[in-house]
C-alpha cells in the first residue's frame, strides 16, 4: 500500500488519547504508541541495514507496545488464538516462497484468514488486537529462523499484512462501538415502558385489597 495507513490510524489514536473528553475516552495505555514509534526511528536511523532482513523497527517497537497494552486488558485465554494466528502467517511464507502464485490474491487471502482467527478465537476487542499483534511477532521469529539464508530480501514486519490488520481492526472496532451503541439505546427505550405497567399493577392490588 503506497499510502501509510496503519501509521496514520495508530498516531492519530495514540495522540488523541492524550486529550480528556469527557464523551469520547480512549485507554491512556495507547499514549505510549507515539513514542514507541519515535524510539523505534532513532533504532533504525542508527542500525545497518542487513540483508536479506530490512527491519522496520518503528512498526515493531508500536506492534509490541499495542500487544502489551492488550495483553493487559483483556483476562480471557489468549496463547490458542495466537498460535493459530502465527500459523496462518507461517504458512503465507511457506506458500509462496514454494508455490508462488499457486492461490490468487494470496496476500489477500492469508491476511483475511488472519483477521478472521483473531477475530473468532476472542471475545473482545483487547483480545483481538493482542491476538494479532502476538500472531505477527512470533511470525516474525518463525520467518527469521526458517527462511534465513533463503530469501534475499524480506520486510519485517510485512508491509501489507500491517496496513490490513490494522485497518480491519479499526472497521471492526467502529462497527462493536455502533452495536453497543444501539444496544444500549434499545435498552434504555424499554425503561419508560416498564415502569408504568409496574405502576399498574400496585393499583390494581390496592383495589383488591379495598373490595
Amino acid at each position: 500500500m503506497v499510502f501509510p495507513l496503519g501509521e496514520w490510524l495508530l498516531l492519530s489514536l495514540g495522540f488523541l488519547a492524550w486529550m480528556e473528553w469527557p464523551y469520547f475516552h480512549i485507554e491512556k495505555g495507547l499514549r505510549m504508541i507515539p513514542l514507541a514509534w519515535v524510539l523505534g526511528w532513532i533504532v533504525e536511523y542508527n542500525v545497518a541495514f542487513s540483508p536479506p532482513w530490512d527491519w522496520h523497527f518503528p512498526r515493531i517497537f508500536v506492534l509490541i507496545t499495542l500487544t502489551l497494552v492488550a495483553w493487559k486488558k483483556t483476562e480471557e485465554r489468549k496463547y490458542p488464538g495466537i498460535l493459530l494466528a502465527s500459523f496462518c502467517l507461517v504458512a503465507q511464507d511457506l506458500f509462496v516462497l514454494n508455490e508462488p502464485g499457486i492461490f490468487a490474491y494470496e496476500q489477500w487471502l492469508f491476511a483475511g484468514f488472519f483477521v478472521a482467527v483473531a477475530f473468532f478465537s476472542t471475545r473482545s476487542q483487547w483480545g483481538m488486537i493482542a491476538t494479532l499483534g502476538g500472531g505477527m511477532l512470533i511470525s516474525m521469529a518463525f520467518t527469521v529462523f526458517l527462511f534465513d539464508g533463503v530469501v534475499r530480501y524480506y520486510t519485517i514486519p510485512n508491509a501489507f499484512l500491517w496496513h490490513f490488520s490494522i485497518g480491519a481492526c479499526a472497521i471492526i472496532a467502529v462497527l462493536r462501538e455502533v452495536r453497543e451503541h444501539y444496544q444500549t439505546r434499545k435498552a434504555l427505550s424499554l425503561l419508560p415502558m416498564a415502569a408504568p405497567q409496574e405502576s399498574q399493577g400496585e393499583e390494581g392490588s390496592v383495589y383488591r385489597k379495598d373490595d
